[in-house]
């Protein structure tokens, strides 16, 4: 079964609690049922009668579909009987100089940005906004801006305060300038001068 929106922010969600309880602790290699109390108090994971199982289940999704890195602090163990037994160890940070632990061997791990398929979702539920902005009459645009517009379709249209707030939104999510224009159906360029223009780029 594929991920969806909701399970990216669970699981970022899930990695912020464990990253905290695993500070505050000051402890390392903890087992799925020592976090799962904390993760269950918060509400990110249901509750049930075995301690995690729905935990574990959605740490095997995330596994099957190669996006266990979105919890950096989960590593596992398959057993014999290829029952996956699951670990957890405090991300080491920049100003950390402690070694982190780890099954095999100590690592360095990094919680990951956004990733291009984490980007997609999330701008393809905004889409529609887009395509609910004012449109001016093609009368107004020469051959050349036409010819634009096929790759951009918003090309050459008037900003609106929507407009502008979701570019700030989008860039402020993906901090990638192509995303932005791929959603807004605008030039990079454009894109890019907006962004200085409000102080998110130099």
């Amino acid at each position: 079964m594929e991920l969806t929106h909701e399970d990216f922010q669970k699981a970022r969600r899930i990695s912020r609690a464990i990253q905290e309880y695993l500070e505050q602790i000051n402890k390392n290699g903890l087992r799925s049922t020592d976090v799962y109390p904390i993760l269950a108090k918060k509400g990110f994971i249901e509750k049930d009668r075995h301690n995690g199982l729905h935990f574990r289940k959605f740490l095997r999704k995330l596994k099957e579909n190669n996006n266990l890195r979105l919890i950096p602090q989960c590593q596992f163990n398959t057993t014999k009987t290829e029952f996956l037994e699951w670990y957890f160890y405090r991300v080491k940070s920049d100003s950390d100089n402690t070694v982190s632990a780890s099954i095999n061997e100590p690592r360095k791990v990094k919680v990951p940005e956004m990733t291009e398929m984490e980007i997609d979702e999330i701008f393809k539920k905004e889409k529609s906004k887009i395509d609910e902005l004012p449109k001016r009459n093609k009368a107004y645009f020469t051959p050349q801006m036409l010819e634009i517009r096929e790759n951009y379709p918003r090309a050459y249209e008037r900003w609106t305060g929507n407009e502008i707030d979701l570019m700030k939104w989008a860039f402020e999510k993906s901090k990638r300038i192509e995303k932005v224009a791929e959603l807004l159906g605008r030039q990079p360029s454009v894109i890019r001068k907006r962004l200085i223009d409000f102080n998110f780029l130099n």
